[in-house]
């Protein structure tokens, strides 16, 4: 009975399986035959000029890689970042397995670039202007997918300090235009000890403590450990810059008691890029603590405030 059972089964099967082997009239059972292949993918490329609404999982850092939204805004809506420029990685560092290190040995090239695509966009130099140049690189995954892109961001700073930004209207060409970033006069609150301790863009027409009178670039060495060693490289970098901005042909010639210098510093990490250049200003030292006016080119003359 049981072999009666397994031979009505199998016999079964086999029908079943024969059935499964016709064609309908008019096909030829080819399950490929005129179909198009898929398309590639493509790989998303960043576009100059794109504005990005939020700011990024990794503040403080100037290279890291893209990992949050994509999604763009219209620049004159409130955004923290826009793009400046757009590079692309080349020769070994374009065949790596893996999205190149970001702090690697090949982001201060990233960086020199990020710098001159900057410079074209806002039309000067950025050291000039109170942005920050920031570097976002492609995920592992759209490295492998055959992205070999880097972007270059630009944050607009509310201040030198850089305490908050400015979210709103793009920067394309704004140093040869309205110059709403650039660098000019700005006022600053001071601790019991003069150590200073915020700035404020101000109106030079207005009472301020500061005027931005130049840059100073300093040597291509490791960055200085100790304070001391960088304050001494500040005064012997602004010093001449700010000396020139008031009229003299040298700090030696500088006799104004009434006008002093300030700098704002560097950054290890930009410095570790390459960026080693500083911004200098004529800092009041009148009564009032205030300079109104421009102090430029005034030599010993006793500056307004």
């Amino acid at each position: 009975m049981r072999r009666a059972v397994a031979a009505s089964i199998a016999l079964s099967v086999v029908f079943a399986l024969a059935g499964c082997g016709g064609r309908p009239a008019g096909t030829d059972g080819d399950l490929t035959n005129g179909w198009p292949a898929m398309p590639q993918a493509k790989v998303s490329v960043p576009v100059v000029g794109a504005c990005y609404p939020g700011q990024y999982t990794a503040p403080g850092r100037i290279v890291r890689v893209w990992s949050t939204d994509v999604n763009t805004v219209d620049c004159a809506t409130s955004h923290y970042s826009e793009t400046a420029f757009v590079g692309t990685f080349s020769g070994a560092d374009a065949q790596r397995s893996a999205v190149p290190d970001a702090d690697g040995p090949a982001m201060p090239a990233v960086y020199d670039q990020c710098g001159k695509g900057v410079a074209g966009y806002l039309g000067g130099d950025p050291h000039s202007a109170m942005v920050r140049i920031e570097v976002e690189l492609p995920t592992n995954a759209a490295w492998r997918g055959g992205a070999r892109w880097f972007r270059c961001d630009l944050v607009h700073l509310s201040d030198p300090f850089g305490s908050n930004w400015v979210s709103h209207d793009s920067l394309k060409g704004d140093l040869t235009g309205a110059r709403v970033s650039a660098y000019a006069c700005v006022d600053t609150t001071e601790d019991s000890g003069h150590q200073i301790q915020t700035t404020r863009v101000a109106q030079c027409a207005s009472p301020h403590a500061a005027e931005f009178a130049g840059t100073f670039t300093a040597a291509n060495v490791p960055f200085p450990a100790d304070k001391a060693g960088r304050d001494k490289m500040l005064k012997d970098g602004c010093m001449p810059v700010v000396a020139a901005f008031l009229g003299y042909q040298s700090v030696s010639q500088w006799r104004n008691q009434a006008v002093g210098w300030w700098a704002l510093g560097w950054d290890e990490d930009a410095w570790k890029l390459g960026n080693r250049t500083t911004q200098c200003f004529a800092y009041a030292y009148t009564r009032s603590g205030k300079f109104v006016g421009s102090v430029k080119g005034i030599k010993d003359q006793a500056p307004k405030g």
